[in-house]
């Protein structure tokens, strides 16, 4: 009789763990071929009764984005109602957390970061110039390798910034198929991370009574534009600073392109007077100053203000007021697109080389190139807030609950290492994240050479690495 009951059970479980595996692979298979409809058929009744589709729909869709195909489905825990799988997509690993109906099919599912442990970061082959003595040298080499492996990076470039010392690490190399390691004098695109440095040249334009925080933006732009106001509310300033002004994300409308070679094709020929004309054309629909919404456009009209109201050049500007105060040499406007020998090149999601802009397509919103050893100083300026403009460009200017922006520069309170002041930064094939915690002494600048990092996962790495920089 016991034997009976063994061999039932025996088999019990066996159909159970067979039935599970039929469903993880039929989740997989449904994800990869983006039929997110068939995945949410695949939930308990219970759990449909009370699940959007279209939620459901959309988050999958982000995920899918960020994950690209799963090319392997590993269990790694189970608990008999919940099962734990680690997902290796094309693009990044994560953790699948799956739970199990009572019924049939699962009542429950989500995604989650996946850290390697440690003895699988520290035994992994990726070239790197960390000497690994210190406990900053430690939490750097983990946090890198753990990212790089789960993300599938090429290079990335980092200057840690601490009570005044320096720090440099570099891992990967600047092209696929090389073995030729990023040094402190690699170039890199800082992509977004321009508008930090236009936002100083804006604090200093204050500062020299060149413009106000709320001057109408009209009387820096030529002939006339009615339509850049709401309610005879004109745009300011400010409101280009700090991504107010209800300015489309970019002009022209970049979802008219197949591709990004046409779209840099096209900058290849916009000029400022093509740039005003589709400014003509905007309506603003929200009071200024009321509602954040991140525009590339309202950065680089700022950039042009700047000019005018100084007579000098974006360039020249960069030169006048940061990079030649703070010796960056290295650090400059970005050259043609046709250049592609220069400085390392960029990858996008799928590992396509992707080109390089140009300063027609970015202005003030993202042209700048620089390395980690500018950047060093760059970071050490901003923590010891050592000119005026960098000090004003820190105030906040905007806040809705916990999200907070000074200018240029976007402000987290509260974080597990204090205030921090950061920005992040992504091109065609290129990933930036600068932050400085001026209270705790320490800064941090991140280059990577390929695209679609999620934001909140290069944060919470960043933040990691910081909290031992603070000791």
């Amino acid at each position: 009789m016991k034997i009976i009951f063994a061999v039932l059970t025996s088999l019990f479980l066996y159909n159970a763990l067979q039935a599970q595996s039929v469903l993880q692979d039929s989740l997989v298979a449904r994800y990869n071929r983006n039929d997110f409809s068939g995945f949410y058929n695949l939930g308990s009744a219970s759990w449909k009764s009370k699940t959007n589709p279209d939620g459901i729909d959309g988050w999958l869709h982000y995920m899918r984005s960020q994950t690209g195909p799963v090319m392997r489905s590993t269990l790694v825990t189970d608990s008999g109602k919940t099962q734990y799988f680690i997902w290796e997509g094309a693009k990044k690993m994560m953790t699948f957390k799956l739970t199990l109906s009572d019924t049939d099919g699962y009542e429950g599912f989500d995604f989650q970061s996946y850290h390697l442990p440690k003895a699988r970061a520290y035994a992994a082959p990726i070239p790197n110039d960390n000497p690994l003595k210190t406990h900053l040298d430690s939490a750097v080499h983990y946090n890198t390798a753990d990212f790089m492996l789960t993300h599938h990076l090429v290079g990335l470039s980092i200057c840690v910034v601490s009570n005044g010392h320096k720090h440099f690490y570099n891992y990967g190399t600047v092209e696929k198929g090389k073995t030729q390691l990023p040094t402190s004098r690699t170039i890199f695109e800082l992509a977004s991370l321009a508008k930090t440095f236009t936002s100083i040249l804006l604090a200093q334009a204050v500062l020299d009574h060149k413009i106000s925080l709320d001057d109408d933006i009209r009387k820096f732009m030529p002939g006339s534009f009615p339509n850049l106001q709401y309610q005879e509310a004109p745009l300011k300033i400010v409101n280009l600073a700090n991504h107010t002004s209800g300015l489309p994300v970019e002009l022209p409308n970049l979802d008219t392109f197949k591709n990004e070679f046409d779209v840099l094709k096209m900058y290849d020929h916009y000029t400022n007077d093509k740039f005003f004309a589709d400014l003509r054309s905007v309506k603003i629909d929200t009071l200024p100053g009321a509602r954040y919404g991140y525009s590339n456009a309202g950065m680089k009209l700022l950039g042009i203000i700047l000019e005018k109201a100084y007579g000098l050049s974006y360039p020249q500007l960069l030169k006048k007021y940061i990079t030649g105060p703070l010796d960056m040499p290295a650090t400059r406007t970005g050259l043609a697109v046709s250049d592609t020998t220069s400085y390392t090149k960029g990858y996008n999601a799928d590992g396509m080389t992707m080109p390089h802009g140009n300063w027609n397509m970015f202005g003030g919103a993202a042209a700048i190139i620089s390395d980690s050893y500018d950047m060093a100083n760059y970071v050490k300026a901003n923590i010891d807030e050592i000119l005026p403009a960098i000090r004003l460009s820190h105030k906040q200017t905007f806040t809705d609950g916990d999200f907070m922006m000074g200018l240029g520069w976007q402000i987290s309170r509260n974080t597990i290492n204090g205030t921090r002041i950061w920005k992040s930064g992504g091109a065609l094939g290129f990933r930036s994240y600068c932050a400085v915690v001026p209270d705790k002494k320490m800064g941090i600048t991140w280059l990577s050479n390929r695209s679609d990092l999620a934001e909140d996962e290069i944060q919470e790495m960043v933040d990691q690495i910081l909290s031992v920089a603070k000791q």
